[in-house]
């Protein structure tokens, strides 16, 4: 087996990542100190405002009673003046959803950058549509399972020209994949995109959903029954899962069923959901995975 070495090989992407990274992290820092720089600042205003609003409450009150002063309303107009200036989330919320955004940050850009020992990049990425039990770290089907060498949307037919394409009875799209209106893939936007190639070659890739983690997936060879098990080295399938990209395979199942079923005010499906019915057809979600790297043998 041949290893590549990150340091030599990869060092412009690896520069790349280091820079991208450190410029998160310092626009991270900058955010919460500006925040935690002013709030102090402001807070003493806000009490001023209140006590200086109780107190003309409370000249206001002697002025048209006398001398009498009620303290329970007093209470209950400071009370209710300070849980009135009580304002958003706290720091550490603040912090904490930052926090969130420069690891899933960080962890999208040494995906696409940085290589590990023994694999080499992807360029362009692939992407996997994949079966098999979200909260699982392995399973059986991966034969089933399909890959596109580049991204499918901007290769796919918009839902608008749906029409056009099946009236004019045409076989191939402008891009030149086949045209197939008895079996159909729609993403998540409703554009329709070219089938992608089954029968995965066995290997262990790279793969992430762009959030928090990067997994080794292995696709073993398919057994005496033609069945190819898949297992990940870190985490479960929806951890690698890139939840903004929907995908499904449509099969017409009655006579009606056809592409030009799917309705506009469907699109575009929410991260994480299920796609829509599109009547007449069934259908079979599949999960996206990107695929940023490949065993270097």
């Amino acid at each position: 087996m041949r290893r590549s070495c990150c340091w030599k090989r990869r060092s412009p992407c690896l520069v790349t990542s280091v820079l991208l990274s450190s410029i998160i992290i310092f626009c991270n820092s900058c955010v919460v100190s500006c925040w935690s720089t002013l709030r102090p600042t402001l807070e003493p205003r806000t009490r001023k405002t209140s006590t200086t609003r109780h107190h003309r409450r409370i000249i206001h009150q002697r002025n048209s009673n006398g001398d009498d002063y009620n303290d329970t309303e007093s209470n209950k107009a400071s009370t209710s003046s300070s849980s009135d200036n009580e304002e958003g989330p706290s720091i550490p919320v603040r912090r904490l959803l930052l926090s969130y955004t420069l690891a899933a940050g960080t962890e999208y850009v040494l995906s696409q950058n940085f290589v590990r020992p023994g694999f080499k990049r992807l360029h362009p990425m692939q992407f996997f549509a994949a079966l098999g039990d979200p909260q699982s770290q392995s399973g059986v089907g991966a034969e089933k399972w399909g890959v596109w060498d580049s991204d499918p949307g901007p290769r796919g037919i918009p839902l608008d020209q749906f029409y056009d394409t099946l009236s004019n009875e045409r076989k191939v799209s402008p891009v030149g994949w086949e045209i197939d209106p008895k079996s159909f893939w729609l993403e998540e936007h409703g554009i329709w995109m070219e089938t992608p190639r089954y029968n995965l070659p066995p290997g262990r890739y790279l793969v992430t959903g762009g959030r928090f983690r990067t997994s080794v997936l292995t696709i073993n060879p398919e057994d005496e029954d033609g069945v190819k098990r898949w297992s990940l080295d870190g985490g479960v399938l929806y951890d690698v899962t890139h939840l903004p990209c929907r995908s499904a395979l449509y099969y017409v199942d009655e006579g009606n069923g056809s592409p030009l079923n799917a309705r506009r005010e469907d699109f575009p499906v929410p991260p994480g959901a299920a796609m829509p019915e599109v009547q007449g057809c069934k259908k079979q979600d599949y999960a996206v995975l990107f695929v940023t790297g490949v065993e270097d043998v």
